[in-house]
């Protein structure tokens, strides 16, 4: 069922910008710079208004009970903290619809590399569960999809899929990070892995005249959606572009979530009056194509 979500990305200026990264000596989750040009250093700078803990509860009073949560969000990976963090889902109604792991090498063509980001996955793998997630998503990562490293990294994705399981969660990958930005490195990677990848499909992450080719080819699969705008010269979203990814979306069989990310910027929602009437903009917009009905 479509219905309009949310995601770390989505309330990032509750969240403080703030980015935690498993540290290997200690165990531990330890907080670290930007890992990429989508996370400028600046962000570092904001301070939270909101713990972890206490997002569920604002999500639910704004009327929004789906929510894809980053690994990067955690500042403990203690299972104590893990079993409050889900309590507090639990108790504001929220489902934690996939665990974001953003980390992780799993499709470098140098087997040890590999080998890590594969244990690191499982790592987290088992973090979604403790969480009470419905699911998980992972990404290669940021080597370039070959004939050379796409037959180990299927393997990888094999093993993967069927620990996760074992863990009774739903798994999917996304057009996110350089092995998978491509549509056909992506389904091509999910059809050699021969198993039952859903993806996400993120509006944001394609670039350049292929976009919306790459974007139809992944719709008609995709079990969620990472909804960006376009960000005109004025930060404004551009509304018109925006709806012709929803329709696309909408004529190529799309039923999921679709997380509201804003419009592609640093500050995503910096166009509307606050962070809630922004995201319910998006929303409504969501709505005019896919219909009040769909949530």
């Amino acid at each position: 069922m479509v219905r309009p979500a949310l995601s770390s990305v989505s309330l990032r200026e509750l969240e403080g910008f703030v980015t935690y990264l498993l540290e290997a000596d200690s165990g531990k989750m330890v907080q670290a710079p930007a890992l990429d040009s989508t996370r400028p250093e600046v962000w570092e700078t904001k301070t939270a208004s909101h713990t972890l803990l206490e997002l569920p509860a604002e999500m639910a009073a704004h009327g929004y009970d789906c929510y894809d949560l980053t690994m990067l969000l955690l500042p403990s990976i203690d299972r104590g903290y893990l079993a409050e963090v889900r309590a507090a889902f639990e108790a504001a109604k929220v489902e934690i619809f996939q665990l974001l792991i953003d980390t992780g090498e799993v499709g470098s063509p140098d087997p040890d590399e590999r080998q890590a980001g594969i244990d690191h996955t499982k790592f987290f793998i088992e973090v979604a569960a403790q969480l009470g997630a419905s699911g998980v998503r992972y990404v290669p990562g940021d080597s370039r999809a070959s004939p050379e490293n796409m037959g180990d990294t299927a393997a990888a994705f094999r093993e993967l899929y069927d620990f996760a399981q074992s863990y009774g969660l739903k798994v999917a990958t996304e057009n996110y990070r350089v092995f998978t930005t491509d549509a056909d490195s992506l389904l091509g990677l999910v059809e050699l892995s021969e198993r039952d990848y859903g993806w996400i499909v993120d509006t944001g992450n394609p670039k350049g005249p292929g976009k919306y080719d790459g974007l139809a080819k992944l719709y008609p699969g995709a079990t969620s959606m990472h909804a960006w705008a376009l960000a005109n010269k004025d930060g404004a979203p551009d509304w018109e572009e925006f709806r012709h990814c929803m329709t696309m979306a909408r004529d190529g069989g799309f039923d999921g979530p679709i997380m509201l990310h804003g419009a592609y910027g640093i500050d995503n929602f910096s166009w509307a009056p606050d962070l809630w009437s922004g995201i319910d903009t998006m929303r409504d917009e969501v709505l005019v194509v896919f219909g009040d009905d769909s949530q």
